[in-house]
């Protein structure tokens, strides 16, 4: 007869096993995790440029749409400055209107009443070109522009999101 203790429980080398392959479980799961939090972050900034790229490029537009003819020259529309940067024109209702950029702002300037806003702070471009009713020739200056383009170029975090929008100016003759 033999009168052998009995041990229950585990071994220390097993205890062992078991926590290093608890360790590269969580060491794995944590990785994951981290990779797909930065995922996340990333798009988010990405749709937030995006978004700020749609809002500044349709407000654009929406203004551009706005230019009036000269009431004095009907001929020709009532713009007092097209350049490659900056757009002063005034719209239908007779507000003076300023769109410019110095990077990284966009600015959209009221005269009355005195509003400046700021349509985006996250540029790096903003170009105008004018075009003649073809849509190829580019004008020579306010009586002869149909179309205006603007190239908008955004940057966040080392990314660049271009938009390229085309608007024909209302109230053609």
């Amino acid at each position: 007869m033999s009168t052998g203790i009995r041990q229950n429980g585990f071994t220390l080398i097993e205890m062992i096993i078991v926590m290093v392959i608890l360790s590269l479980l969580g060491a794995a799961a944590g990785y994951g995790l981290t990779g797909g939090v930065l995922a996340f972050s990333s798009s988010a900034d990405s749709v937030h440029t995006l978004a700020n790229l749609r809002y500044a490029s349709e407000r654009m537009a929406r203004e551009l749409r706005e230019i009036r003819r000269d009431p004095v020259t009907p001929a020709v529309y009532d713009i007092s400055t097209m350049n490659a940067g900056t757009l002063v024109f005034t719209k239908s209702d007779g507000t003076g209107v300023t769109l410019s950029s110095t990077p990284p702002l966009v600015t959209l300037a009221y005269t009355s009443p005195t509003v400046t806003a700021t349509l985006t702070d996250q540029v790096s471009t903003l170009a105008f070109a004018y075009y003649q009713a073809d849509g190829v020739t580019a004008s020579s200056g306010n009586g002869d522009v149909a179309f205006i383009e603007f190239e908008l170029v955004l940057t966040r975090a080392g990314n660049s999101y271009p938009q390229q929008t085309r608007v024909a100016l209302r109230n053609l003759q």
